[in-house]
């Protein structure tokens, strides 16, 4: 998917590769059922630092990234760290967009056509100008305030989320639902 002198990204798509890059790590794929399930939810990339020999493994799909012990990762200090590869993984994440939220990825000035419900989600911020057509669901996630350039369509759902209070200048079509 990506290589340069650091560092390369390879999907995994069978068994036998995921053993090979498994072998000495902490990962699950190792074992064929577990990486069954893994690629039954999507891609399974591995990222590889060439000089330092270290192993990554993404799976946006769980929203995992983990180093070779099974330690979470911040993707986005990885991306901050290795800035060529960022352009793979925005391809890989594109439509996903529960990934690019929990990933901290996504942009600003970002719209979207429909609902975003982000119930459950673990982040703690929305990026500026992010308008949703419809329903954002917030929900049951530790989210404590709202950009005040947002811009929402539809009923706005802060429930069970440290958010106390909407700005002013956030604006919403339909109700707050707390």
């Amino acid at each position: 998917m990506y290589i340069d002198g650091r560092l390369s990204a390879l999907s995994l798509e069978n068994h036998h590769a995921a053993r090979f890059w498994a072998a000495e790590s902490k990962w699950c794929i190792e074992s064929k059922s577990w990486f069954e399930d893994y690629r039954e939810s999507g891609k399974l990339v591995l990222f590889r630092l060439h000089k330092e020999n270290r192993r990554y493994l993404l799976s946006p799909a769980n929203l995992e990234f983990r180093n070779a012990r099974n330690r979470r990762v911040n993707l986005r200090a990885f991306i901050e760290r290795f800035p060529n590869v960022e352009s793979t993984v925005r391809q890989l994440l594109a439509r996903d967009w529960r990934a690019l939220f929990h990933f901290e990825l996504v942009r600003s000035d970002m719209h979207f056509d429909h609902s975003l419900d982000l119930n459950g989600l673990q982040i703690s911020s929305l990026p500026c100008r992010l308008s949703v057509r419809d329903d954002l669901v917030l929900r049951y996630n530790p989210i404590a305030a709202l950009p005040a350039d947002l811009i929402i369509g539809g009923n706005l759902d802060i429930r069970d989320t440290g958010i106390l209070s909407v700005p002013d200048s956030v604006q919403i079509m339909g109700r707050v639902i707390r």
